[in-house]
Parts: structure tokens; C-alpha cells; sequence
């Protein structure tokens, strides 16, 4: 699909029941994913300096709220919500590395022109439920992590896989050491 001639991946960590969220956090703590959202949202090349802006990533308002409303590192920030005045709320509105915009369109064309500049070839869809919903239609890759629980009272969820999406890698399964939790790494691409 893609968007302005630029891929839409998502990345969302999901139970067996597909739950991403709970009481606005993610309902475990594991690690090494934590490591491999940061290693595929952002660029590691030679072409960047250390304080360069290295990934482009998108959310809703909750998403970015349950970051303690603070921006990733080294990624340009995109964040979608209905609150018109939600940038000058947050003190985000002198912050270069955060746009504040309405819908998920104006997201996705914003950061597409922004990623031809920079040189990235992929924008990351990050969260929560409605954002990834609407961005399926758009997205060419799902970068899952599947963690073997089921979460009960979750309150945000991954939406089903759609047709046309073929699963193309998955790692072999692991246990994170402090939860105990088995998690594994798989790709989906739009076929």
C-alpha cells in the first residue's frame, strides 16, 4: 500500500487475546522488547550525528500520554487527538520534534513528506487501538510481538489481522527473565 510513496509499518506488543493496553500502560514489562521497538524505530547510521532526529513515529493522545506525555528520543512525534488546543496544553507547541495534529490523513501526509526529507522509507505507526485501526488500511508491515498471556480487563486491543497480510518472519520463542513472560518476534507483509 504505503503512503506518499513512503511504507507504514506498525509495532505493537500483543497477548494471546490481543490486548495492548491496560489502565493506559502496557499490561507487562519485558525488556527486550522495549529494545526492539527502539532498534526498529530508529535509524542507526553513519548519516546522523548523535542528536539527529533518526525515525518518525505516530500515536494517539493516550498513547503518548502513557509516556508520561514525554516524546521519544530521536524520533520526530506524531500525535493525533481531537483537543484542539492539546500542543499549548502540554507545552509541546515550540517543540520541533512534535506535531500535534487532528486525524490520522493529516498525520500520515505530514510525516511522509517530513521522512522523504530525512531520508527514512518507513513512517511507525506505535498506538493505541483506534490509531492502529484506521492506519491498517495504509500500513505494508505489522512488526508484532506476540506475548503468551491473556490479559483480563485489558482495555485497548489489537485489531485482527486483515486478509492480505502473510506472515514473513518469526523468531523463536523467549522468556523474559523477570515476568517469566514467553514472547516472540513475527512479521506480517501486505502481500
Amino acid at each position: 500500500m504505503s503512503y506518499a510513496h513512503t511504507k507504514v509499518a506498525q509495532i505493537a506488543a500483543i497477548s494471546n487475546n490481543h490486548c495492548i493496553g491496560k489502565d493506559n500502560q502496557l499490561p507487562w514489562h519485558i525488556s527486550a522488547d522495549l529494545q526492539h521497538f527502539k532498534r526498529l524505530t530508529t535509524t542507526h547510521t553513519e548519516l546522523y550525528s548523535d542528536d539527529a532526529m533518526q525515525g518518525i513515529v505516530i500515536m494517539g493522545r493516550k498513547t503518548f500520554e502513557s509516556m508520561n506525555s514525554k516524546p521519544l528520543p530521536k524520533r520526530v512525534n506524531f500525535i493525533i487527538t481531537t483537543q484542539l488546543d492539546y500542543a499549548k496544553q502540554q507545552g509541546l507547541q515550540d517543540n520541533k520534534n512534535v506535531h500535534v495534529l487532528h486525524n490520522l490523513d493529516d498525520a500520515l501526509t505530514q510525516a511522509a513528506n517530513l521522512a522523504h526529507g530525512m531520508k527514512l522509507d518507513t513512517i511507525w505507526v506505535i498506538g493505541g487501538e483506534k490509531v492502529f485501526s484506521s492506519a491498517m488500511l495504509f500500513s505494508d508491515r505489522l512488526e508484532l510481538t506476540l506475548v503468551d498471556t491473556d490479559i483480563e480487563n485489558g482495555d485497548a486491543f489489537y485489531p485482527n489481522i486483515p486478509e492480505g497480510f502473510n506472515k514473513t518472519q518469526e523468531s523463536e520463542q523467549y522468556t523474559d527473565d523477570k515476568s517469566g513472560l514467553s514472547y516472540r518476534f513475527v512479521t506480517y507483509e501486505r502481500t
